[in-house]
């Protein structure tokens, strides 16, 4: 719980440092994904700040299977169309007999964006989500190793999701 707040810190602190201008907007709407390793549709919103974009994404599947994630991304384009570079922390509540575990990832990739639509947005990313630590339910603590070819297929995976979103300026 403590890296999830101090996490949606840094993102808070992130939008705010960042100076309001015209092209300051908000967005809200569906992450849409391709890979098995989070639900298949999620949602999130966040504050754009000229290049820098800033989001947090909820999982509200959770009811499905008792596993939720919240993914705190920052996105930075260097032009105003094309492609971006990602960056971001994972948190994910899968729930064991023994309780909750917690797995955190990091995640980096590139983003680019789609053809608006009106006051809709799209963009799409692939990422690269390193587990970086594990806890909980009653299993030990377990750190980031690559001892086994299996530790890199179970600790690493590439994901591809797209984002359409509505946007409004602030």
């Amino acid at each position: 719980m403590m890296q999830e707040r101090l996490t949606l810190s840094i993102v808070a602190l992130m939008s705010l440092a960042a100076p309001a201008t015209a092209d300051t907007q908000w967005h809200a709407g569906l992450d849409l994904r391709a890979e098995l390793g989070t639900h298949p549709i999620r949602a999130g919103g966040g504050i754009q700040l000229g290049s820098l974009d800033t989001t947090v994404i909820l999982d509200p599947m959770f009811w499905t299977d008792g596993q939720h994630d919240l993914d705190a991304l920052v996105h930075w384009f260097p032009s105003a169309r094309g492609w971006g570079w990602l960056g971001g922390w994972r948190t994910s509540a899968i729930g064991l007999e023994g309780g909750a575990q917690l797995q955190h990832k990091l995640l980096l990739g590139v983003a680019a964006s789609l053809p608006d639509l009106g006051p809709f947005r799209a963009r799409w990313s692939f990422e690269l989500a390193t587990l970086i630590v594990k806890h909980g339910g009653d299993l030990p603590t377990d750190w980031i190793s690559f001892a086994t070819g299996r530790d890199f297929i179970d600790l690493i995976n590439f994901g591809t999701f797209v984002n359409i979103e509505y946007v409004g300026q602030l």
